[in-house]
């Protein structure tokens, strides 16, 4: 779970789980970034809010289920190409670069609290 984000993050229920095997048959011909399919459009189809949805895939992502299952502004498809994978790849990094970038600011802000104002590695 995510600290703050608890009614969002917890783990996967049992029926979450059974969904699993429905996503990856409705995503696993959405070859290719032009055939991406909305978050919206998955979460009507199968009855779960967003931020459930991104702990499936998250889930389905990590446990190796659909590879080169990617995101982009138009949703959810699989990879048809090299190229795909690594322009998500650079997308994830910038995203990630964007967090850490914040995380150390606000930890050097911690100062302003009677904090150390040090940057710490990931908790």
């Amino acid at each position: 779970m995510i600290k703050g984000f608890e009614e969002y993050t917890y783990e996967l229920t049992e029926d979450e789980l059974l969904m699993v095997d429905k996503i990856i048959k409705g995503l696993s011909p959405k070859l290719g970034k032009e055939k991406a399919v909305t978050s919206t459009v998955i979460c009507k189809a199968i009855n779960i809010s967003a931020p459930r949805l991104r702990k499936l895939i998250n889930y389905i992502r990590i446990t190796n289920q659909l590879p080169g299952l990617c995101s982009c502004k138009n949703g959810y498809f699989v990879s048809k190409s090299l190229e795909e994978i690594e322009d998500y790849i650079i997308s994830l990094k910038q995203r990630i670069k964007s967090q850490v970038d914040v995380l150390n600011c606000i930890e050097s802000q911690t100062i302003l609290w009677g904090g150390s104002g040090q940057l710490s590695l990931f908790e």
